[in-house]
């Protein structure tokens, strides 16, 4: 059946207080973290497929998000670029909805609206987006978080976990908007954003995914099977990041300058119990500002 510009199975589920957890690609997914999350929730939850757009090339230019072909057991298969849906049914109260959405590049206002008659007929009840960003966190630190919720119960975990709150302005991408109509709706938001090391460019980084699932497991209290190889992948990635540290000079000095960033703005934020802090970070030296411009350019051609 359709739902939107959604192509939906039938019969359609049941679901008890169905939550969304989606990811946003490639906006918020650096490191593939939201996508490796998804991944290991669905696999957990022995999760099947609810839908996905009927017509992608409505919403995506396909030169940008290239088809791509497979060759299983000698058949040629081609694979557009999609949206995908997939459900659960969860151990507790509520259900899950996994959303991988790819960011419209046309008809954005269509494609928000799909998901929001997508999210009232199956009465969601929460939509939880997750993801990663590359921020100011050194490879020797704890990864930091960025995020909120709209349940005031979601939200002091969220800040008992060291999860801060964004004061980020600017450039967004059209799925905003639909958290904000979700929100007029009467549905709960909550956002996770890992924020992982500038200069660790990993394809799949683990230690990002390992935060991202221990942020969401005092929410939603599920217990994840592969967690302790999650974190085994982490380390070995992170070890070997650091190699690769000692052997550039331009990232020691990156990691160098991040780390006092880091360790004046979290010792600002412990300086009184239960407040968040804000502190003014060193500015970083011209030649590493250079380094990640760098970086961006190289990820950007």
């Amino acid at each position: 059946m359709r739902i939107g510009a959604f192509e939906v199975k039938e019969p359609v589920p049941q679901l008890r207080d169905p939550h969304i957890l989606a990811i946003l690609q490639p906006w918020i997914d650096v490191g593939s973290v939201g996508t490796l999350a998804l991944g290991t929730l669905e696999s957990q939850f022995n999760a099947r497929e609810l839908g996905r757009l009927a017509r992608p090339s409505l919403f995506y230019d396909l030169t940008r998000y290239r088809p791509m072909l497979y060759r299983r057991r000698g058949e040629r298969i081609v694979e557009v670029p999609n949206t995908i849906i997939r459900y659960a049914m969860g151990d507790g109260g509520q259900d899950y909805i996994f959303m991988h959405i790819l960011e419209p590049h046309a008809n954005g206002e269509d494609f928000v609206e799909s998901i929001l008659e997508l999210a009232e007929h199956l009465n969601v009840r929460r939509y939880c987006q997750v993801g990663a960003m590359y921020g100011s966190a050194p490879h020797t630190r704890p990864l930091l978080a960025s995020g909120q919720a709209s349940d005031p119960e979601v939200q002091a975990i969220l800040v008992r976990a060291g999860v801060r709150t964004s004061n980020y302005e600017g450039p967004t991408s059209m799925m905003a908007i639909a958290t904000q109509e979700l929100v007029k709706r009467g549905v709960d938001t909550l956002s996770a954003l890992i924020q992982l090391p500038p200069y660790a460019r990993l394809d799949e980084d683990h230690r990002g995914q390992e935060k991202l699932l221990k942020l969401l497991l005092p929410i939603y209290r599920f217990t994840i099977d592969d967690l302790t190889r999650i974190e085994q992948d982490g380390d070995r990635q992170y070890a070997e990041i650091e190699r690769m540290a000692q052997r550039d000079s331009r990232v020691r000095s990156l990691v160098k300058q991040l780390e006092e960033a880091y360790d004046t703005e979290v010792g600002s934020q412990q300086g009184e119990i239960g407040e968040v802090g804000q502190a003014d970070a060193p500015p970083l030296a011209p030649d590493v500002e250079d380094f990640l411009r760098e970086l961006e350019q190289r990820d950007g051609s």
